[in-house]
Order: C-alpha cells, then sequence, then structure tokens
C-alpha cells in the first residue's frame, strides 16, 4: 500500500496487489521440463490479442476488457500476450485473479535511430516495466514483435529491465519474437499450414522451438468447403485441431504456444479485402484470424478451443459445424463429415429435433471432434445433445435451406402465444437488416432502407461520413438459426449491428407514440455451457434520450430468443429517432422496429422507396442465399457473388421479358446461362451464381444513369446496386532489391566477377555451389521472387532455390528454375513466387546450381 499524507493526514492511497511464486525456464537443447511455476510443470494454451475493437480502434472500456478477459477464460486459453504494444492495465488485475500467464509487450518493429528516439523509448520502456512488474502473472517480458531495434540498444533496453525487475532474465526471459538480437531469448512463430511448411511436423517443430509465440491460420467467415477450401473456415478449424492435437502429444517436453488471436483486428499495410465471404463484410485491411471477427462475432474455430480445453463439468457445450452453411446441401441422402465440437463425454446427433438419431458418438481425446459419415439427412434440421456421465447437458441445432422441414422443428422456438390484436395506428414496421416481410397475423414489415433527404424513413450508420460507400457495408448480419419465442423467426433473424453512428430515423406528426424495440442475441451462447452476461451492453436512445440503459439481451432472453421492449414517447418537431449512443461492450444489434401511433388518425406520405422500378413480378430487396429467384418455380440461390449479397432485385416468371427503370444511378446485374452469347453493353464480372436446380449462371453488369430503362429477356434474372466510389484492395508496395554480390557464397566454384561494367556474382562450375540472401518482409501475403540474370550459354541453364525460415524450417521447398538463353550485353528476368502467404520475418533464400555454369546473377527483386 503506498499512501501519500501531508501533515499528517493522508490525501491518496494506492493499493498495489502481488503475489509470490517461482518460474522456472530451462531453454537447454536436452531439458526434460521447459517450464515450472512454482515447481510445477505448466504446459502454455495461450493466446494473442492485439485490442483492437471495430469503431473505437484501441479505445476500450472496463466491460468491454472485462467481456475480452471472459472470452479469454470461455476459450479455455491458461496464457495471454500483450500484441503488440502495452494493453490497458485494466487487464492487470484479471490475469493476477484467474492464473492466467502473461506476456507483455512493449512495441512492434518500429524504429528511427535518432537519440531523441531512444530516450523517449527508455522512457516508455521504464514506465512500462515500473506498472507491471508487481503482477505475478508475469512470466516473459515482450520487448519488441519481429523486432527492428538495433542489437546494441537491445541490449541497453534489456540491462534496464534487469535493473527495474530483478526477476527479469532469471525467471522472466526478456524476450523479442521472430526477429531480433539482444535479449535472452528471440521466441519463433510456427506458421506451417499457412505460410508454407509440413503442419503434420508441428510437434516435433515445437520440441526443438520450445515455445511459439504465434500459430493460426487466415479464414473467411461464411466462406465453406467440403475440404480444406483457401481460407475457409473448415481449412482454419481443421489446421487448428491438428496443431492442437500434436502440440497436445508434446506438452511434456516443450512450453507451449500461442494462438494468433482472440480477435480480427485493424492492419494497414496489408491489401486482402477483408472479414468476410460477403462484400459487405469485407471490412479492410484486416488481420482476420481471430477467434472473433472484427465486430465480434464467435467464429467456428472459437467452438473448436472450448470443445478442447473449456472444463465440461462447469461449461459442457457442444457445437454444430457451421452455423454460417445452411446451404451445404440442396438434396436429401447419405452425407459424410457431419462435424461436431463438444466437451462432453458423449454426442448423439438427430436429423429432427429428438426425433431420427444418427447415432451416439464418445469423445476421442484432446485435438478431435466428433463425426459422422454416412448420414442418412432426409430434413433440414440437425440437433446435437452432449452427455456428461451418462445426463444430457448442452444441445445445438442447425436449420439448412433447401431440404424438406424437420416435422419437430417448432419444438426448438417453443409455444408461442398469439399477439392481441391492437387498436393502435401502426405507422412504421421495419425489418432491420432484412427484406419486406409479412408477418403471421398478415402485416407486413418494410425493407430496410437507407434514410435520405426524400424518403420518410430510414436508417444511418457510419458509412455516412465517407460518401460512395454502400449504405450498410459493416453493420448487417443474420443468423439461420431458429428464433425462439416468435412464430415468425425468419423476421428476427436478420439485424443491424454498429454503435453510435448507427440510427433510425422516422418522420411523424407530432403527438405521442409507441415504440416497439426487439432484439435478438445472435452470437454470444450457442452450444451452451457459456454465461455470456456483459458480453453485450448497449444504450437505447429516443430522440437523444436514453430509454434502455446497458441493455443486456443475453441476460434477459438468452441465445435465440426474442427479446421486446416496449416505450412511450412523445414527439415533437415531426421526428422519432432511434440510437444507441452509448455501447460499452460489442456491438448493439437491432432485428426490428415497430411505430405506433396513439392517433388513430395520424398519418405518413411515404413508406418506402426502391432502387428498381418494374411493372411485372415484384422488386424484392436483401438478396441472400436460400431466396427463391423466380414467382412460378421452387429453385433458390445457393451461392452467390460476395457484391451480390444485400442487392436489390427483381423476383418474376422466369419465361417473362420485363422492363425495370432505376430510380438512381445503378449497377444492373444480370444472371445468365453459361452458355449465352454476350450481351451488348454488359461486361463480364467473372463471378457466378448457382442454385439448387442444380444450375450455374454467368454473371454480367450494366451502368445504368438514373431514370434508365432496360429491357430483360425470357430466362434471365436482374439484380441491382447503387453506384459505389469504394475502390477494391490494390497493392503498393514496392519491390525491395537484394543485389547477388551481397548474398552469402557457398562453395568453390561461385565468386564476383565484373561483368558489364559492374561487379556481379558468377558461377564457375555447373552445379553443387549456393548463393544464400537473407529477405526480409514486413507484412504476411504472398511474394513474387524475381531473379535477375545473363545466361550466355546456347541452351538453357538451371538452378534451384528455396525458401528456410531462420530455425530452418523450409517454407518452400526446392523448386527448379530454367533459364533462358540471353540477348548478349542484356539482362535476362524469371519470377516465381513464396508459393503460399508467409509472415512477416527474416528468411534465406537458396539459390543452388544444377546446371548453371558461367551463369552471371544481378539482383533478387522481392515484392
Amino acid at each position: 500500500m503506498t499512501q501519500v499524507l501531508e501533515q499528517g493526514q493522508r490525501i491518496d492511497e494506492l493499493t498495489t496487489p502481488y503475489g509470490i511464486r517461482r518460474v522456472s525456464w530451462d531453454l537447454s537443447p536436452n531439458a526434460k521440463t521447459r517450464l515450472r511455476i512454482n515447481g510445477q510443470r505448466v504446459f502454455i494454451n495461450g493466446v494473442a490479442e492485439y485490442e483492437h475493437l471495430l469503431g473505437s480502434s484501441h479505445a476500450f472500456s472496463e466491460e468491454q476488457i472485462r467481456t475480452r478477459v471472459r472470452q479469454v477464460k470461455a476459450a479455455g486459453f491458461n496464457a495471454f500476450r500483450d500484441a503488440h504494444q502495452p494493453h490497458n492495465l485494466r487487464y492487470h488485475p484479471y490475469w493476477d485473479e484467474a492464473g492466467i500467464l502473461w506476456w507483455p509487450q512493449m512495441a512492434a518493429h518500429i524504429w528511427y535511430d535518432t537519440p531523441a528516439f531512444r530516450q523517449n523509448f527508455k522512457q516508455l520502456l521504464i514506465d512500462w516495466v515500473k506498472e507491471r512488474r508487481n503482477s505475478p502473472s508475469i512470466i516473459l517480458w515482450g520487448l519488441e514483435n519481429e523486432s527492428t531495434l538495433p542489437e546494441d540498444f537491445v541490449r541497453e533496453c534489456s540491462d534496464l529491465i534487469r535493473q527495474l525487475d530483478p526477476t527479469a532474465s532469471s525467471q522472466r526471459k526478456i524476450t523479442t519474437c521472430n526477429g531480433g538480437k539482444g535479449t535472452d531469448w528471440d521466441v519463433p512463430q510456427n506458421w506451417t499450414g499457412t505460410y508454407g511448411g509440413d503442419p503434420q511436423q508441428y510437434g516435433e517443430d515445437l520440441k526443438r522451438q520450445i515455445l511459439v509465440g504465434e500459430y493460426g491460420a487466415w479464414r473467411t467467415i461464411d466462406q465453406h468447403t467440403e475440404g480444406r477450401g483457401v481460407f475457409s473456415e473448415n481449412r482454419m478449424t481443421d489446421l487448428m485441431e491438428t496443431k492442437i492435437r500434436l502440440a497436445e502429444s508434446v506438452r511434456d517436453r516443450t512450453a507451449g504456444h500461442f494462438f494468433w488471436l482472440l480477435n480480427s483486428h485493424d492492419n494497414p499495410g496489408r491489401v486482402q479485402g477483408g472479414e468476410g465471404l460477403r462484400e459487405l463484410d469485407r471490412i479492410g485491411p484486416v488481420n482476420y484470424k481471430g477467434l472473433f471477427t472484427a465486430w465480434e462475432e464467435p467464429t467456428d474455430a472459437f467452438y473448436l478451443f472450448r470443445s478442447n480445453y473449456a472444463p465440461k463439468e462447469t461449461e459442457p457445450m457442444v457445437y454444430i459445424v457451421s452455423h454460417t452453411w445452411p446451404n451445404r446441401w440442396t438434396t436429401p441422402g447419405r452425407k459424410d463429415s457431419l462435424i461436431v465440437y463438444s466437451n462432453c463425454d458423449a454426442v448423439e446427433l438427430f436429423n429432427d429435433v429428438n426425433h431420427r438419431s444418427l447415432g451416439r458418438k464418445t469423445r476421442q481425446g484432446v485435438g478431435t471432434h466428433f463425426q459422422w459419415d454416412g448420414a442418412d439427412i432426409q430434413t433440414n434440421t440437425l440437433y446435437a445433445v452432449g452427455y456428461v456421465n451418462g445426463k444430457a447437458v448442452a444441445t445445438d441445432v442447425v436449420v439448412l435451406n433447401h431440404l424438406p422441414e424437420a416435422p419437430h422443428l417448432s419444438e426448438v422456438t417453443g409455444k408461442v402465444t398469439a399477439a392481441p390484436t391492437s387498436v393502435l395506428r401502426y405507422l412504421y414496421r421495419v425489418n432491420c437488416g432484412g427484406p419486406t416481410y409479412t408477418d403471421a397475423q398478415k402485416k407486413v414489415w418494410y425493407a430496410d432502407q437507407r434514410k435520405t433527404e426524400t424518403n420518410a424513413w430510414g436508417s444511418t450508420s457510419w458509412t455516412e461520413q465517407y460518401p460512395g460507400m454502400p449504405a450498410f457495408f459493416a453493420s448487417q448480419r443474420r443468423t439461420f438459426d431458429p428464433i425462439r419465442g416468435t412464430a415468425d423467426p425468419k423476421l428476427f433473424q436478420t439485424f443491424r449491428y454498429g454503435r453510435d453512428q448507427l440510427a433510425y430515423h422516422f418522420n411523424v406528426p407530432d403527438g405521442e407514440y409507441q415504440v416497439e424495440l426487439y432484439f435478438i442475441e445472435p452470437w454470444y451462447g450457442t452450444g451452451g455451457g457459456l454465461d455470456a452476461t456483459g458480453w453485450r451492453l448497449f444504450d437505447v436512445a429516443i430522440n437523444d434520450e436514453v430509454r434502455l440503459k446497458n441493455l443486456d439481451i443475453w441476460k434477459e432472453a438468452g441465445h435465440d430468443a426474442l427479446l421486446k421492449k416496449t416505450l412511450r414517447v412523445q414527439v415533437r418537431g415531426g421526428q422519432l429517432t432511434v440510437s444507441f449512443p452509448q455501447v460499452l461492450s460489442a456491438q448493439a444489434v437491432i432485428s426490428a422496429i415497430a411505430i405506433a401511433a396513439l392517433d388513430t388518425k395520424a398519418v405518413i406520405t411515404q413508406q418506402s422507396s426502391s432502387i428498381l422500378k418494374s411493372l411485372q413480378g415484384s422488386v424484392e430487396s436483401w438478396l441472400d442465399t436460400g431466396d427463391g429467384l423466380f414467382a412460378d418455380e421452387s429453385i433458390r440461390a445457393v451461392s452467390l457473388p460476395p457484391h451480390l449479397y444485400g442487392a436489390t432485385w427483381l423476383k418474376r416468371q422466369r419465361n417473362e421479358a420485363v422492363t425495370v427503370q432505376v430510380t438512381e444511378a445503378a449497377d444492373v446485374f444480370l444472371a445468365v446461362p453459361a452458355s449465352a452469347s454476350p450481351l451488348p453493353g454488359f461486361e463480364t464480372t467473372g463471378t457466378f451464381l448457382t442454385t439448387d436446380e442444380p444450375q450455374q449462371y454467368s454473371v454480367v453488369r450494366k451502368r445504368m444513369q438514373v431514370n434508365e430503362k432496360l429491357t430483360v429477356a425470357a430466362g434471365s434474372w436482374l439484380a441491382a446496386l447503387p453506384v459505389y466510389t469504394l475502390e477494391p484492395a490494390y497493392d503498393l508496395k514496392a519491390a525491395t532489391s537484394y543485389k547477388a554480390t551481397q548474398a552469402q557464397p557457398v562453395g568453390q566454384g561461385v565468386g564476383k566477377e565484373v561483368f558489364l561494367d559492374k561487379e556481379r556474382m558468377v558461377f564457375k562450375k555447373a552445379s553443387g555451389d549456393v548463393l544464400e540472401w537473407t529477405l526480409a518482409v514486413g507484412v504476411a501475403d504472398t511474394y513474387s521472387l524475381t531473379l535477375k540474370y545473363h545466361n550466355p550459354a546456347q541452351k538453357i541453364l538451371k538452378v534451384s532455390v528455396e525458401l528456410i525460415l531462420k530455425d530452418g524450417t523450409v517454407v518452400k521447398p526446392a523448386e527448379t528454375l530454367e533459364l533462358e538463353p540471353s540477348k548478349p550485353g542484356k539482362w535476362t528476368y524469371v519470377t516465381t513466387n513464396t508459393g503460399t502467404m508467409i509472415n512477416a520475418g527474416t528468411y534465406t533464400l537458396r539459390l543452388k546450381t544444377l546446371d548453371a555454369e558461367q551463369l552471371y546473377l544481378d539482383a533478387l527483386d522481392v515484392q
């Protein structure tokens, strides 16, 4: 306890918690135990976290930090790595109280070599250590990730840490990660399976590397494949499960590993599209390897970790893979690879709610899952029950789009009491984030639309500050789960999410109104075993007056259950606005809004607007998979081009020609048979729409101006989007050139020689000699590798190139390059690439001659 006294009177006091423990690291080559705490062997099952929140960057509330802590514990992790900068000190007591091991980090590959920068860095370092050194949770000090600090300065900083913390180095090793010299330990990363290398060797890698500071994989939410498709959720979970299993197999001979990462985060410098399969979700640039998305939606991988590390006695859970894959099958029949994640002793899977059992299976250990092959799937419902000690303790349900409805599906939603007939006059009913919907009482709910100067109502979000951006970008999602407590689950499955910029605006006559707000908790609590209280907390205001404070949907209604709030408001000024002025944790969500006037004579002049007009068929909105595409056929969409999710579209008879008009500048898309001839005025997009016929249609596009008309032939299908000016991701990174004379020669037949007026490297023998470049890349990506050479022979020469991490892991196996003859006095170029994405870090590119006598090399360009 620290007290400040003035004339004997206490004027301030600070209590500093501390703990007593002993940390023992053994990094020697043949050590039997790598890490002991208080004499007990410990295996680190850790996670890194970037402390970023969509809409708030690094500005975290106390409630948001508590949520992140609880998410770390819910996934079963026992260690936490600050990535890659000092985190909010509010994390500190949570790690101490929960016994979560802590690896704090000072900085990430930033360096300006000036006296002022060095002095400032050291001052910040002193503060950083003093603020944290009393925490018994700290087992490592992290000076910099992928370090660019000069070695002399690193040694100076390490000495400073040791002066401030007597346990540094002896108990708490001073580290860099994936690059750097001058500390006690440069902890490696292991991205095998993601950035090259063989993930099946992960167990052996861990024994050799001792501790892995990062492992993980890219994944795109909603993207699923039978097998390991590129960037699919399936590929990520399969790879992570393999690494969990192999790590557990050697846990007595290694210190452990840290998964990268808890939440996806913004990542300037990258060029990938972003987080999701749909264009609406592609916030970028984002490092989308998180267990949670950038908007904090759990991914399949979160449930994978829970199934392996959450305690079954207190947190039994079961999760069917996957809740974001409703279009997996389009016909009944025998199906393979039905996967369930669970920490329970046994799981029984049904093809209806507690009916049509597909069999009960028992757990096989850490790093495995429950799987059914050859299952006879006849209905649209998968229902799983988890058992511990023979008792049913957890359930999960998934509903599919294209199969016959299960007879007992309604048992999930429970009994629904019909709403009493209202004497109020409803001016607005809005399906937030969804299309026009007619409910069980034949009431029409309007499709969500953007508020403009000309329409009577609509929504706004953060995109209003960025003209030309899609209005609903990064603020709309949907769930395919059944919703309890309603006869209209489809109405409430769509929702908007956001923070203080999300709002709904309604023009209304002055007077008294009843506002009905409908919410669901779509993400937190899936599969049971989880107390998600406080994970989502937000205020709801009407005309800037907070009417609902710290709304916690899960606490009040649980997961996938309808929560209705009814408020009376008095309006002056002709405008009623619903907003979310403060969000303490996660994102605010809203599924539907209804506004009724107590004055039964109240009227409004306009209900909604659309980008399309047509005298034939019906104009629909919020296009999604599972939607029926034609009015006279049952054909439904199975997959869509990313940009067409959420589009406005025309539902008409297939063999009916129609004329449409656009009400604003628009991109109009046609889906036509793949064999169709090119359409005048349309450009090919290279994308496809697939249906459950099954059939694949090519998608073509045409830019149309306001009020322009288009006649569409029978047999095609039409959709439209407003014109956006949001540019696609493109690469601005310049190439880095490495001179051949700077590479390390290995062998008697390679050396320097003046050629074309400058010193170059030349191979005097045909084979067996090597040239090695040390390469440094600053961001994860696939890189091109271009050799600038001169081949004076009249034949093709051959060399091999391979890419190797500094710990010896082969990222790109040796590839043979054929070098064409060069013209006299000219240079020739040959280009390959890294073969896979590689992570930021330092690599060796090894070129070996196979048949390359008299080959001259000038440079290697990396981009």
